[in-house]
């Protein structure tokens, strides 16, 4: 609930571009445009769309019979635990060498190749992780707001390449007045950006809101999934990550690069699991 909130300036940003967009095509009607774009929203809850964005936005693959041999038996397990269903989730593979694992739309589950060498009791509570965020909701949520942002970001996105068009421009032709007709033009289309879409404003100050909801939704998955019996191997899971160096990454990459992280640190994940509050900070003796 909270990401659709933080959603909400860019999706009214989506709705005045929209309007703005179908005002001359239906000029009698300039409800229209707006309304069936808002009703469109729908189709992030068409099974087959998580299939698509699966493919192509996440490069995942269906399971070898080898793959799907090892998770089937596992996602079953953690289904009967959760006590839903198996068949209305569908596994996916994703090539790469580092242990991840995903939940997309309302239905896919996808996990690296890599995370087929773990254990399978580990391999497991990976799975059951990530059915806690289709369980909790998670995956609706962020399609959703992703799918109403969509007119807002691709005006940014346009506007940062015509940006950049000009600018080339400007600099091959190479005398001073063509810089500053450049220069002019950039600024008015920031502007009308701006106008456009003001939510570009408030990304600096959505953008880690919105990590901070990410941050929050692993813990709560870690939760539903400690709550249906993996709470020990998912510390099994989280420790290894630890030795692998994961925090030490992560703190490596800066302060910024932490506020914007869709994940917490496994330090965090692990008290949490543990239900360990944090210490406060130890005084001196003469303090």
């Amino acid at each position: 609930m909270i990401e659709l909130l933080l959603g909400v300036p860019t999706v009214l940003s989506s709705l005045l571009i929209v309007t703005l967009v179908g005002r001359p095509v239906t000029p009698e009607m300039p409800w229209l445009f707006p309304v069936v774009w808002l009703l469109s929203g729908a189709i992030v809850f068409v099974p087959a769309v998580d299939k698509l964005l699966a493919a192509l936005a996440h490069r995942l693959r269906r399971p070898t019979r080898t793959e799907s041999a090892a998770l089937a038996p596992l996602l079953e397990d953690v289904c009967g635990a959760a006590g839903v269903d198996p068949a209305r989730y569908w596994l996916r593979i994703q090539n790469s060498k580092e242990i991840n694992a995903m939940a997309v739309g309302g239905h896919v589950v996808g996990v690296s190749t890599a995370a087929l060498q773990l254990p399978s009791k580990q391999l497991e509570a990976v799975l059951a992780h990530e059915i806690g965020h289709h369980l909790a909701g998670h995956t609706k949520i962020s399609l959703l707001r992703w799918w109403f942002e969509l007119p807002a970001r691709a005006v940014v996105w346009l506007v940062i390449v015509t940006g950049v068009a000009i600018y080339v421009a400007g600099d091959k032709i190479g005398t001073t007045g063509a810089r500053v007709v450049s220069f002019v033009l950039i600024v008015a289309l920031g502007v009308a950006a701006v106008l456009v879409s003001p939510w570009v404003l408030l990304v600096p100050v959505i953008a880690p809101l919105l990590a901070l909801a990410s941050r929050r939704a692993e813990l709560h998955a870690d939760r539903i999934a400690a709550e249906l019996g993996y709470r020990l191997v998912l510390l099994e899971v989280l420790q290894r990550w630890v030795k692998e160096g994961y925090d030490e990454q992560r703190a490596m990459a800066g302060l910024r690069a932490r506020m914007l992280a869709s994940h917490p640190s496994c330090a965090l994940r692990i008290s949490k699991l543990r239900g360990e509050r944090r210490r406060p900070l130890s005084r001196s003796p003469g303090a």
